[in-house]
């Protein structure tokens, strides 16, 4: 893993995303890019048109400058007091396309790093976790809102269906299985099934080739409860990270992700490493 890039939000607190970036990249001795998006809630072109509008335009631009220049500024004294290698860039543009575009930017890095959002205080960059996740092509790390310090990857959990893209997110996690000390993957509904050639054995088997030693989580649970059978086994084994495929698809420009992945998106505790 040599390059990350950490997307830093302007109207809402960034320490916790900061210090988690800033720990991956001194655990990875990987070079750390930091971007804060200026979102325009209102169109530009309304400008030619009212006075107004142009005035509000300005104003909320100048605001949204200040904002990210602060933020940045935070992620730039936290870089250097690590003595990592790092870069900053601003992006100016409405919430979709920009969220377009920094998903286009992820696409060149080891692993991008986005602050979980917070539904209850809905913001501009809520679109650019699922933009960054289904369109990136990269793997994507997602930090709760909640979460408090530097990130920790000495317990990580491994959610398996056997599917493309958990398969995905373990080898774009094999970094951090190395780095851990304690792995399991937990299988949801596996048990007395049909014998799979992708079932959570044959996975521990894969990766004991690898030299990488896991236990194995067996659980049951209702479809719709699915997810929260697999942050309440991540709370019980006090996990640092989370591993798991992201399902879903755009549809009339909707991001609709499936029903785990959403639930996971939504109720996460856990830093979670998101394949898709």
């Amino acid at each position: 893993m040599n390059d990350i890039v950490v997307h830093i939000p302007i109207n809402r607190s960034s320490e916790q995303i900061i210090d988690c970036a800033v720990s991956m990249a001194r655990i990875f001795k990987a070079r750390l890019d930091g971007i804060a998006c200026v979102y325009q809630s209102l169109n530009p072109v309304l400008s030619f048109e009212a006075s107004a509008a142009a005035v509000a335009i300005a104003t909320e631009y100048a605001r949204g400058e200040e904002l990210a220049a602060a933020a940045l500024e935070k992620f730039q004294i936290a870089a250097r007091r690590a003595g990592i290698s790092h870069g900053i860039r601003t992006i100016c543009n409405r919430p979709y396309p920009a969220s377009q575009t920094l998903a286009e930017i992820s696409r060149l890095y080891d692993l991008s790093m986005v602050v979980q959002p917070n539904h209850v205080k809905p913001s501009p960059g809520d679109l650019l976790p699922e933009a960054v996740l289904l369109n990136s092509g990269r793997p994507m790390l997602m930090v709760p809102h909640v979460h408090v310090g530097p990130l920790q990857l000495e317990r990580v959990l491994i959610c398996w269906d056997g599917g493309r893209p958990a398969a995905r997110a373990v080898h774009d996690a094999m970094p951090f299985l190395h780095n851990a000390k304690v792995i399991d993957v937990v299988a949801v509904n596996e048990a007395g099934s049909t014998v799979s050639e992708v079932s959570a054995a044959a996975l521990i088997s894969h990766l004991a080739r690898r030299d990488i030693s896991v236990g194995v989580q067996q659980l049951s649970a209702e479809a719709s409860n699915i997810h929260n059978a697999i942050l309440s086994l991540a709370a019980d084994k006090s996990t640092d990270l989370i591993v798991m495929g992201g399902y879903g698809h755009s549809r009339l420009r909707e991001l609709i992700l499936g029903g785990v992945t959403r639930g996971i998106l939504e109720s996460l505790t856990v830093p979670a490493l998101i394949s898709h």
